[in-house]
């Protein structure tokens, strides 16, 4: 019984709490953006690019003007920059007078083009009266619904075609855009030759086409096409209506002035000679390193063969005579002798023959007479020249000379 009693407890509680739930909360729909996918980031053009596919149009997407499109195409120019060469100006009027078709916002039409070759002026730009926009009957909605809507809706105007021009569509003249509004509009220079196509609101004619040679040359406001904007109002029919798309139609989008990185520029245009140039920079480094050693081993200086000692000895007699290769001779015991004995270079001639007499074991009497400045026979020369030659050699290969010790006495000593 108590376990009966408990569970029905138990279901009234949670009744009472769900039917408080109920009454306490209020349920309500909140519109929640998709985040937008990287290629939509990157365009502003996608959404009207996919419609005029969907409609059977060819799309071509440039990121400059470098090239124009074939003859009877449409060109929807929106880059702030595709005037910065002047030669652009008269390519772009050519193409028109030959039977393009160009659409771009009125801010970028500059006076140039407009006194040279589009015959469109500026007007003053009107101020909108608010009684005087056409307002759709409105289902009844709380006050904060009608804030936030007229706050969405607050750029949203009405254009309409007038009756002197052939209409776009056969259910009516009527657009409603939404979009900001162009700082100023347009009229036709020449009022004998009204426009091909016009869309009129309570601020002027914010939408022209006028005639250009065998062309023409639209002129609208710019937020219609971007993505944010196409499915607002009527912006996506009022696209259409200012490309007069058909099925096949060949549209090229221009809406940036985008260049490749200048270095990389530089790499597809001469890959060439910065490959050479970066194998001389690396042949010169390596030219320039430290090197771990020599590239071949040094021959040695006292190992050369009796051959090429008596051919160098020869030429250098040949040249310069006896007194040359003795002083030649002379200067090199010295040199050694400076390295190895201390204070060499600072005594006299008979106290450096001394020196080298007792750092090599030589007679002191035959190293002063090889040292000495005299006249010599070729025998003595040849004697000279050897004294000095052997003196070096001892001098370089054991450093100081030390006699070796007398062998010890094979007799035992005898005892007292």
């Amino acid at each position: 019984m108590k376990a009966w009693a408990v569970r029905i407890v138990a279901v009234l509680v949670l009744v009472l709490a769900g039917a408080w739930l109920v009454s306490a909360t209020e349920w309500a729909e909140t519109e929640v953006p998709t985040p937008a996918s990287e290629e939509v980031r990157k365009n502003s053009f996608y959404a009207v690019q996919s419609l005029l596919r969907h409609l059977g149009a060819e799309v071509v997407r440039r990121e400059n003007l470098d090239e124009l499109p074939p003859a009877q195409a449409r060109l929807v120019l929106a880059s702030s920059y595709w005037d910065m060469f002047p030669e652009r100006g008269q390519r772009l009027r050519r193409w028109v007078e030959q039977g393009g078709h160009l659409v771009m916002p009125g801010h970028l039409a500059s006076g140039d083009m407009l006194e040279s070759w589009i015959p469109l002026v500026r007007e003053k730009t009107v101020r909108p009266d608010e009684s005087d926009e056409p307002v759709a009957p409105k289902k009844k909605k709380s006050r904060s619904q009608r804030d936030e809507q007229r706050t969405k809706d607050a750029d949203c105007r009405m254009l309409a075609e007038p009756d002197t021009v052939p209409a776009s569509f056969a259910g009516g003249r009527g657009f409603r855009i939404c979009t900001w509004a162009e700082p100023v509009q347009f009229s036709p220079s020449d009022k004998r030759q009204p426009p091909l196509w016009m869309a009129r609101g309570a601020r002027g004619a914010e939408a022209i086409r006028v005639r250009v040679g065998q062309g023409a040359v639209t002129l609208l406001p710019s937020g219609v096409w971007h993505n944010q904007n196409l499915l607002r109002g009527d912006n996506a029919l009022f696209a259409v209506a200012a490309l007069q798309l058909r099925t096949g139609s060949q549209v090229w989008f221009v809406a940036e002035e985008a260049r490749e990185p200048f270095l990389r520029w530089l790499w597809h245009k001469s890959w060439v000679v910065w490959v050479v140039g970066l194998l001389a920079l690396a042949a010169a480094l390596w030219r320039a390193a430290v090197r771990f050693g020599p590239l071949a081993p040094s021959a040695g200086t006292h190992r050369r063969s009796m051959a090429e000692q008596v051919r160098g000895t020869a030429g250098f007699l040949h040249m310069h005579g006896g007194d040359a290769l003795h002083a030649a001779q002379l200067r090199a015991l010295n040199e050694s002798a400076i390295r190895q004995l201390r204070g060499y270079a600072h005594r006299d001639a008979s106290a450096r023959a001394d020196a080298i007499a007792r750092a090599t074991g030589l007679e002191a009497a035959m190293v002063v007479r090889a040292m000495a400045e005299r006249a010599r026979n070729p025998g003595a020369m040849a004697l000279d020249l050897e004294v000095l030659e052997t003196a070096r050699r001892r001098l370089d290969a054991n450093g100081p000379f030390v006699p070796s010790p007398p062998p010890a006495s094979s007799s035992s000593p005898s005892t007292p």
